[in-house]
């Protein structure tokens, strides 16, 4: 976690200023357990932040995660078709953090095959896990 003083200093947007931050997700995707948490960490505290119209509400990553969930192993298909159900919410609220969820997503699952599709699995659940902590609805 990145904290300065009672602050978080947490910039959403990686080195090179892309959203999401792809070296960290490669890292994550790899099976770096420490940078798993600690960006799904920052990510929660990002999506939660602003106006109630602007956040990324806990059921809106939950249904991903449902879906996620329903997979018991790598499904290539299933995978692909999160994705039109992540553009049609963040087709429904044209500003906030879904459509930067959506950005997340699509790098994830477009990084994710068979061998590291557990350590996807598991991102998810902690930036639900995250999420539900800090916003506690």
């Amino acid at each position: 976690m990145h904290y300065q003083g009672n602050q978080r200093n947490f910039n959403p947007r990686g080195a090179k200023g892309e959203l999401p931050d792809e070296s960290r997700i490669k890292k994550i995707l790899a099976g770096d357990a420490k940078e798993l948490n600690e960006y799904a960490d920052d990510l929660a505290v990002w999506y939660v932040k602003g106006k109630d119209k602007e956040k990324l509400t806990t059921s809106q990553i939950r249904n991903v995660l449902d879906e996620i969930q329903k997979m018991k192993d790598y499904d290539e298909y299933r995978l692909q078709m999160l994705r039109p159900k992540l553009a049609y919410a963040a087709g429904r609220q044209h500003k906030g953090k879904v459509k930067e969820f959506r950005d997340l997503m699509e790098v994830l699952i477009r990084n994710t095959n068979k061998t590291n599709f557990s350590n996807f699995k598991n991102f998810v659940e902690a930036i639900v896990a995250y999420h539900k902590f800090y916003d506690g609805k």
